[in-house]
């Protein structure tokens, strides 16, 4: 009598339905997560905080001063880009348009930083800590 043949043994299969029933935990924990909605852009240079604009629906340009002459930022429908830049390859130009809260732009030689940042509904705000070790 020919013995017929498993693909699975025992412990396979309790290991598929763990790894199974952790996705489906994770992908319901997903979906309850707050989602931020865009605000602000904070424009750093050389490190520091300098100006903070609300994204706005209309269009806006400003020039922000760098150490290589300066960039030109554009706010048009709560959405912000550089438009140019002084820099040799333009890197913080080519980046595009960033929307969505934590999206930066990066201008290295410049030492610019254009980050936006949401706002938390209902909620108090928090700190950018989560803790401290001594």
């Amino acid at each position: 009598m020919k013995r017929r043949r498993s693909y699975f043994k025992k412990g396979d299969i309790l290991i598929y339905a763990f790894i199974f029933s952790l996705f489906t935990f994770l992908l319901f924990n997903i979906r309850g997560m707050k989602t931020q909605k865009a605000s602000k852009a904070e424009i750093y240079v050389d490190g520091d905080l300098k100006y903070i604009y609300k994204l706005q629906e209309d269009e806006k340009n400003i020039f922000v001063d760098t150490n290589l002459g300066g960039i030109n930022v554009q706010f048009k429908d709560k959405m912000v880009r550089v438009t140019s830049s002084n820099s040799p390859l333009k890197l913080i130009v080519k980046q595009g348009w960033a929307k969505v809260p934590g999206d930066t732009l990066i201008g290295i030689p410049d030492r610019a930083i254009v980050k936006i940042v949401g706002e938390n509904k209902g909620e108090e705000e928090e700190d950018d800590i989560d803790f401290i070790i001594k």
